[in-house]
């Protein structure tokens, strides 16, 4: 038996299940698409993954791909504390655990908060790791423990040729390296916008709104955005965290978003279900962010030649035509009143439904299911640094 103290097991979903509810979902609403992947029903790969992370987000997404792709996921979800170890750390630095759990499984996939991936970085495990790094890979390390972490993830990336990375924006590995971690073979795979099942099962949206949605995550969503568009005489509604998905927000003429870290999963979540977002241009961004007030981890990017261009994805070239931009909040009911929304809709949907196959792919690749092709190698770093923990300069 695999001892899974401190961890919650969330319960599979089966395939028919999923594909039957979530199709059925989307096929009700001529607005919402799932383009659907041809399976093949005969086909059994029979390969197991274990995927921990503690982000509904993350498991949801990764969840309907993997078994898209016909393999049996489990999900695993840390139940301690974000800056503790595993209580087994502290008595056999985990060796049993990772070994029941590498002898148990195919895939061992770690997401979202990439710490939790440090036992299976210093114990053996002859499976194959994936650590798909959605946030920055030290993540509630405390600063005590940093140098030893920095180490012993960086000389486990260099000699453990088990574990294979793959980062979901572009800046997790350019932050890896300005941390002096060396990172020379990874996959760059987004979110493909599978957002988490269950809210989309339970509810029903159907009421259509002229507003502006607003989501109340930082201090400048209250203290900016709302004061901007009531000063201008804009309706607007205020969630918060808990508003329902993206199901929710396609009900609305677009959602204002002030820009709070270089990526989310939930842009791609509403591009799937055709959520209009209004962003502010790079200019403007600057000069909001100059606030010492405003939220925003990387703050630095803004020295960085095409530093926001680069690894931000509200600036990022991809994804250009698919935001709304404003450049002065005086612009925006002009904007509101001469956009047609529905273009910018149907631009997102059809966006995420050519990428969604991009995605499934570049898996199939990661899961050895097809030739590795797209992985991107380098000999150097990606930035100018003058220490790092696994390369000689």
């Amino acid at each position: 038996m695999i001892s899974l103290k401190n961890y919650s097991n969330i319960s599979d979903v089966n395939k028919k299940f999923l594909l039957k509810k979530y199709s059925n979902i989307v096929d009700n609403n001529e607005n919402h698409y799932i383009n659907k992947i041809q399976i093949n029903e005969n086909l059994n790969i029979n390969k197991t993954i274990i995927y921990i992370s503690r982000h509904d987000g993350t498991i949801a997404n990764f969840k309907t791909i993997g078994e898209l792709l016909n393999f049996n996921v489990s999900v695993l979800t840390p139940t301690y504390e974000f800056e503790e170890g595993p209580p087994c750390f502290r008595e056999d630095k985990c060796k049993t655990f990772v070994k029941n759990i590498c002898s148990s499984y195919d895939y061992v996939v770690i997401s979202d908060v990439i710490p939790d991936s440090y036992p299976f970085l210093i114990n053996d495990c002859n499976t194959k790791i994936i650590l798909e790094i959605t946030n920055r890979f030290d993540l509630f390390v405390p600063d005590d423990n940093k140098v030893d972490y920095y180490k012993n993830f960086g000389a486990a990336i260099i000699n453990n040729k088990n574990i294979t990375v793959v980062e979901n924006n572009p800046y997790e590995v350019f932050f890896a390296c300005q941390q002096g971690i060396f990172i020379p073979n990874y996959y760059l795979i987004r979110p493909a916008g599978f957002a988490p099942y269950l809210t989309l099962l339970q509810k029903n949206y159907e009421a259509k709104h002229e507003h502006i949605a607003i989501i109340a995550r930082t201090d400048q969503d209250i203290g900016v955005t709302s004061k901007q568009l009531k000063f201008l005489k804009i309706k607007y509604r205020i969630f918060n965290k808990n508003y329902g998905g993206p199901l929710v927000l396609a009900n609305y003429k677009a959602l204002l978003i002030l820009p709070y870290e270089v990526s989310i999963m939930k842009m791609m979540e509403n591009f799937r279900y055709g959520v209009v977002m209004l962003i502010p241009t790079e200019r403007l961004f600057r000069e909001l962010s100059s606030d010492n007030s405003y939220e925003f981890k990387e703050k630095n990017l803004k020295n960085v030649t095409d530093g926001l261009v680069r690894y931000t994805e509200w600036y990022n070239t991809e994804f250009r035509d698919l935001f709304v931009y404003f450049d002065h909040w005086e612009e925006l009911p002009d904007i509101l009143n001469r956009t047609d929304f529905s273009s910018y809709r149907k631009k997102e949907m059809d966006y995420i439904k050519k990428y969604e196959q991009k995605a499934f792919d570049l898996w199939a690749q990661v899961l050895d299911l097809k030739p590795s092709v797209d992985m991107i190698r380098r000999d150097r770093p990606n930035c100018d640094n003058d220490l790092f923990f696994n390369y000689e300069l």
